[in-house]
């Protein structure tokens, strides 16, 4: 099994999600942030870059957390899924 994908950024900051998916045209896809108790926090319809790349996004808590982040999208006929966990962290300057 694969190890989750973790994604690490600083409290107040703006995380620009990305998802590729070369060779496919991905409509609709959108991204969702989620808290530790599953609430939805943000979600936002995605931007296409351009050769199957796209990216969204959403801005995070003023405070220290694990999040999670939800990839939706419909590929052929066919809804993808892709999570990754957000660690949100606070910024210090020792």
């Amino acid at each position: 099994m694969s190890k989750p994908r973790v994604v690490t950024e600083f409290v107040g900051s703006t995380l620009r999600a990305t998802f590729v998916c070369s060779g496919a045209t991905v409509s609709p896809i959108y991204a969702a942030l989620y808290d530790k108790s599953e609430a939805l926090v943000s979600s936002v319809a995605a931007t296409s870059s351009g050769d199957g790349h796209y990216y969204a996004d959403l801005a995070l808590p003023n405070s220290p957390q694990w999040m999670v982040n939800k990839w939706s999208g419909v590929i052929n006929a066919n809804t993808y899924v892709r999570f990754a966990l957000v660690q949100v962290q606070a910024v210090e300057v020792d």
